[in-house]
Formats: C-alpha cells, structure tokens, sequence
C-alpha cells in the first residue's frame, strides 16, 4: 500500500498521512463499505470539523462510529 492509503474497520482520517500531503494530493482510506478517495483539500472543506477535534490535532486520528452523509460523495466501489 502506498504512503497515501490506509485501511480501517470504518472511515477514519489519519493526520499522519494527511497532513503530509499538498492540498490537491489525494489519499484514500479502504474500508468494508469501499474505498474513500479525496484531496487533502477537499478533506479540509468538507470536514473542517475533524480537523477542529481534540482527536485529530493530539491523538493524529479521528473516526466516525457511523458514516456522515457528507462523505458518501467520495465513496468508491
């Protein structure tokens, strides 16, 4: 796997491999439902959210128990 992929039980976002990136690199996240796919931009637009979160800024992660519709858009089967 490459250094911008990942595999998770469900939609987690890894700032170790985000934040790594430039704005339009993309990175994707495997998962049970598929793959999400986005850039590192429009990760900060849609979820500006998680990058304010506690869990995101100190632990350099950040899941979501159920998966917000607003990430359904960058779901890849």
């Amino acid at each position: 796997m490459k250094n911008n992929e990942y595999e998770a039980t469900r939609l987690l976002f890894k700032a170790r491999v985000i934040e790594e990136l430039n704005d339009s690199e993309m990175f994707h996240v495997h998962t049970p439902q598929g793959t999400f796919s986005m850039t590192k931009e429009d990760f900060y637009r849609v979820f500006s959210n998680v990058v304010k979160t506690i869990s995101y800024r100190e632990r350099g992660m950040y899941h979501y128990p159920k998966t917000p519709a607003k990430a359904f858009q960058f779901l890849k089967k």
